[in-house]
């Protein structure tokens, strides 16, 4: 766990250490620490819990400190604190799952991925979020944090594969061809694993497996099943997803930033990863980059992070303020243009919401650095306004074709029964279509299963 103050000293604890005394430790950490821990709902600070903070220049941590500023300025606002769970999307969701539980007032303001709001919201550590949100949020976006017709979360960003190819790489023209070239992207037995296996159950399978739609044990024997087999083949047959069976995200960046003879050259990422390629001195062409980027050749997972208040929190006034504020018109456009994420508002990329929205009426602004980073990250460099332009309409096409992952309240037991069958057949491991579809449907009722 890593706790962000104001001024960026950082305080780390083992990932390993015990979850359910969360609501303990987080109050012993906080600077002036003292010798007994106090009661946590009587804070005068707003906690902010989410994974590490990926974007560029840690823009997320600056979002909190501008809002810091300006509650300086405000008497009666508080001031929040980014707390970093956790680096693991799987250790992430434990460790906020075990404080929410424990009803200590641990949070306010959750960063989740937008798969756990269903669950979250169910389960009843949630508030509801009251007044509908405005129409210039993207419509698929917004619907991921609503259950059974109660808006509980904000997105906070958009999330969509892209695809990113090398000068002079052939972009290909479907699913099998994406796996049969030099790519590379994330099959480590983490999340990254189940979204890449889903990507290729619908364009290479069966489409319908997303969303609220639950399939039944024989479409998961019949249509399902063949399409993760012929995955699990095609990787047994290619060194290059077979590297990728220890890559995340971040490991799939730098074997694609590896110029050595035989390094991918095609890789399938999130947004993001466009602005750390844009920084690599190998893949730049003077002021022109070495690499293209593009939607991917098919159906892709709306993924994402949400924003969402704990029903534990002392504040929650003070919380939804923040997240209005987190998820502003200004706030989105500076989270894509300076951060790298995928806006969850129309506006950021330049675009009113109609009925229709083309890629070709995307327009952005390229960052202006606030001048609030440090130096190093203050020379980093970054796309300009044609590069994020096409950036911003390459995500407009994918989201057209973006699908939710299952929506379940036991997605977390889902995730790992089906990621870790995916993983048995890519390592060789025997997997029949009947067990695959028990476990699978097991898994959806939150019962434990395993091919």
């Amino acid at each position: 766990m890593r706790l962000h103050p104001v001024g960026r000293d950082w305080i780390f604890l083992t990932v390993g250490a015990a979850a359910m005394l969360l609501a303990v430790l987080v109050p012993r950490l906080l600077p002036g620490g003292r010798d007994a821990a106090p009661d946590l709902c009587g804070r005068g600070e707003l906690l902010v819990a989410g994974g590490t903070d990926v974007s560029l220049n840690d823009r997320r941590l600056q979002l909190i400190s501008e809002w810091n500023s300006g509650a300086a300025d405000r008497p009666g606002r508080l001031k929040a604190r980014l707390v970093e769970v956790s680096p693991s999307a799987d250790e992430q969701y434990s460790e906020m799952k075990a404080a929410l539980e424990a009803r200590g007032c641990a949070y306010d303001v959750l960063i989740t991925d937008n798969t756990w709001t269903a669950q979250f919201a169910e389960l009843g550590y949630l508030r509801p979020l009251g007044k509908a949100a405005d129409a210039d949020f993207i419509p698929a976006g917004l619907a991921t944090g609503r259950r059974d017709g109660t808006q509980y979360a904000l997105p906070f960003n958009l999330d969509v594969g892209l695809l990113y190819a090398k000068r002079g790489q052939a972009a290909p023209a479907d699913w099998p061809a994406l796996l049969a070239g030099p790519t590379v992207t994330q099959l480590a037995d983490r999340e990254g694993l189940t979204v890449n296996a889903l990507e290729a159950v619908w364009n290479d399978g069966d489409p319908r497996f997303a969303g609220s739609r639950r399939p039944s044990v024989g479409e998961l024997r019949t249509s399902v099943f063949p399409a993760v087999r012929r995955l699990a083949e095609r990787v047994r047959s290619s060194p290059t997803l077979r590297g990728s069976l220890s890559d995340d995200e971040q490991a799939s960046i730098e074997a694609f930033e590896n110029g050595a003879p035989g390094a991918p050259r095609l890789m399938r990422n999130w947004p993001y990863a466009f602005f750390s390629l844009a920084a690599t001195p190998s893949l730049r062409d003077g002021a022109g980059l070495a690499f293209q980027v593009s939607a991917l050749p098919g159906r892709t997972v709306l993924g994402g992070q949400n924003l969402a208040i704990a029903k534990d929190s002392p504040h929650p006034a003070e919380a939804r303020a923040l997240i209005d504020f987190l998820t502003s018109a200004g706030a989105e456009r500076d989270l894509f243009a300076c951060g790298g994420f995928a806006p969850s508002r129309y506006s950021a990329l330049g675009l009113r919401p109609p009925d229709r929205v083309s890629p070709g009426d995307v327009r952005v602004e390229a960052c202006r650095p606030s001048g609030g980073g440090t130096p190093a990250q203050e020379e980093t460099v970054l796309p300009d306004r044609a590069q994020l332009t096409r950036l911003g309409q390459v995500i407009v096409q994918a989201l057209a074709r973006a699908q939710p992952r299952p929506q379940s309240v036991h997605y977390a037991s889902f995730s790992a029964t089906f990621r870790g069958c995916v993983a048995k057949m890519a390592g060789g491991g025997r997997v029949d279509a009947a067990s695959f579809a028990e476990a699978v449907d097991r898994s959806l009722d939150g019962r434990t299963a395993s091919c």
